[in-house]
């Protein structure tokens, strides 16, 4: 009798194992769940530029194409931060022109063509992530 007592529990033994290891996978599935929103509620959002990123600087390595790239390169640094119409009044300003090449999820078709004078730009919800002079 007690061999039948004993198959029996062991028979039983592995469904146990395979419940307590879902248990513990969906408790803690849940727990991060709750413990990355607590985490990503707290970061705080980046409030948008208004003026030029002071950290840009000229880059006058050799292999510069022309001194007005060098100048445009700066203007591109310069507007990463800043929300799409103050990037681009800024850019219109210095007297240079602007293509958006990526915005909310959709790349746009860019053709080939090098000017010096032109910044390529990066949205996202409205404020400039990128910009590239090419």
């Amino acid at each position: 009798m007690c061999a039948v007592v004993q198959f029996a529990w062991s028979a039983t033994m592995p469904n146990k194992k395979l419940f307590a290891a879902i248990a513990i996978g969906a408790v803690t599935t849940v727990s991060g769940f709750f413990i990355g929103q607590q985490l990503s509620s707290a970061v705080p959002t980046p409030d948008p530029r208004s003026t030029p990123n002071a950290l840009c600087f000229k880059d006058t390595s050799p292999d510069q194409f022309t001194p007005q790239h060098v100048e445009t390169k700066l203007i591109a640094c310069q507007v990463v931060g800043m929300t799409k119409p103050e990037a681009i009044a800024f850019i219109e300003d210095a007297g240079l022109v602007y293509r958006i090449a990526y915005e909310d999820g959709e790349s746009f078709a860019l053709t080939e063509d090098y000017t010096d004078s032109r910044i390529n730009l990066e949205i996202v919800t409205g404020l400039v992530v990128g910009a590239s002079a090419w």
